[in-house]
């Protein structure tokens, strides 16, 4: 006991008189849907046989538990090979909750059965919770996605899981 209070003591005096302790439980499983609308704005540059987009993005939902609300989709850079019939892509989701917290999650992902007159191709990847402010915060987390999207207009339906904490 005298050991502990000695370490809290020093404690204190380190971090200038205050101690922060997150209390972040364990992991708890998540599931739910996506939505991306069509995508607005951009920039596209062809290279070869192989695509550049830069800027787009879109407007949709999520439905699933504490990721639940309005979602605005910022696609960073997408790269499209027409040849290889993939693309990978990173962007972020910043959904704002019913409960006014706003969440910022970055996605990792590839499309494949990209081809000039694919008609839906798949989408895959990882999300990771990059911030939350609001009462949500500090929310952590991560998983997988999947999704089918309309190539053309790049409208996305799908779902994600992982963990939260």
């Amino acid at each position: 006991m005298a050991k502990a209070l000695i370490v809290l003591v020093a404690m204190l005096m380190v971090f200038g008189g205050s101690v922060v302790a997150e209390a972040a439980g364990p992991p708890v499983p998540i599931s739910g849907t996506f939505f991306k609308g069509p995508i607005i704005g951009g920039v596209d540059r062809f290279v070869g046989t192989v695509l550049q987009v830069r800027g787009e993005e879109a407007v949709g939902t999520l439905t699933g538990d504490v990721l639940t609300g309005d979602a605005h989709y910022i696609i960073h850079e997408e790269i499209v090979s027409f040849v290889g019939g993939i693309d990978t892509f990173h962007a972020d989701i910043i959904v704002t909750t019913p409960n006014h917290s706003v969440i910022t999650i970055r996605l990792s992902g590839f499309t494949s059965g990209v081809n000039l007159t694919a008609q839906t191709v798949t989408v895959t990847g990882t999300w990771t919770i990059i911030s939350a402010v609001g009462p949500s915060a500090p929310l952590h987390g991560g998983g997988k996605f999947a999704g089918i999207e309309e190539f053309v207009t790049g409208v996305t339906n799908g779902v994600f899981s992982g963990f939260v904490h």
